[in-house]
């Protein structure tokens, strides 16, 4: 009889955080609607409070990190880099998905090396990463390096890139190419 409550009990509880997960995304996902409404609108202030309420209310949630790169993006498109900034921090920083973080992560560090803060952008890309965006992060690396004068290390960071390609992938004729422009051994 112990047993069957035992087992009674840890049913219950399974239920309730099924049913407690379930309800966070649900609400959750009535948080983004106002995301949606704002990015079809192009309005960047409301699209931003609205990843705001998001990261306070459901900081793990897909929604959150999802929101917040749209408003990167708004933000960006709109002049105000300095906010797509701080929405790509937030998301590098609080992501669960790991391939959501890494887009976050190189859309900072492109947007760093791009402000001309190539040591924040070499930073940024110094951290670990999903393995599937790892030829994108080595390309940016090159860059940075580049910009630092360093043509060896933007030499050795494409052709590591290159190796970790697919013979067939779309980048690779860029990556030759940047190569090909430092001239050289390869």
């Amino acid at each position: 009889s112990l047993a069957v409550i035992v087992v009674a009990l840890g049913y219950l509880g399974y239920q309730g955080w099924k049913y407690y997960r379930s309800h966070q995304a649900e609400q959750a996902a009535l948080l983004y609607a106002p995301v949606e409404t704002a990015v079809t609108e192009g309005d960047a202030g409301k699209l931003v409070a609205s990843a705001k309420a998001l990261q306070d209310a459901y900081p793990k949630s897909g929604y959150a990190a999802r929101a917040s790169l749209l408003a990167a993006r708004v933000a960006f498109d709109k002049g105000d880099t300095k906010t797509a900034e701080q929405e790509l921090r937030w998301v590098a920083g609080n992501a669960a998905e790991p391939a959501v973080k890494a887009v976050a992560q190189l859309r900072l560090a492109g947007l760093q090396l791009d402000a001309g803060q190539t040591d924040a952008a070499l930073a940024e890309l110094a951290k670990p990463i999903d393995a599937t965006f790892l030829p994108q992060q080595l390309e940016l690396k090159g860059d940075a390096l580049l910009v630092k004068g360093d043509r060896q290390g933007a030499r050795a960071a494409y052709q590591e890139a290159i190796a970790k390609l697919a013979p067939d992938a779309p980048q690779l004729a860029l990556l030759n190419v940047k190569l090909d422009a430092l001239g050289g051994e390869q």
